[in-house]
């Protein structure tokens, strides 16, 4: 996403409110805010790709760190662990 919605998310985050540009403010105190994302989705498809049942505790484990590695190269760390 480009880098204002990030900061705008934030403020919600944050804030639990938002300011538009003409003063207006919307207010998120009840609301839920559901993240998702297709990052990491490529590595968790050839790790699973060939799959034995033996391997799965190490394959979980490993996919796990790398897609975890690649969120925080991307993502900011205010977003992470919410």
């Amino acid at each position: 996403a480009h880098p204002d919605v990030w900061n705008v998310l934030l403020q919600v985050l944050d804030d639990g409110r938002l300011t538009d540009n003409k003063g207006r403010v919307v207010n998120f105190k009840n609301t839920i805010i559901i993240m998702t994302s297709n990052i990491g989705s490529q590595i968790i498809q050839e790790n699973f790709e060939h799959l034995e049942k033996k391997d799965l505790e190490e394959v979980v484990e490993k996919t796990r760190n790398e897609v975890m590695e690649l969120l925080r190269k991307t993502v900011r760390p205010e977003f992470l662990n919410r």
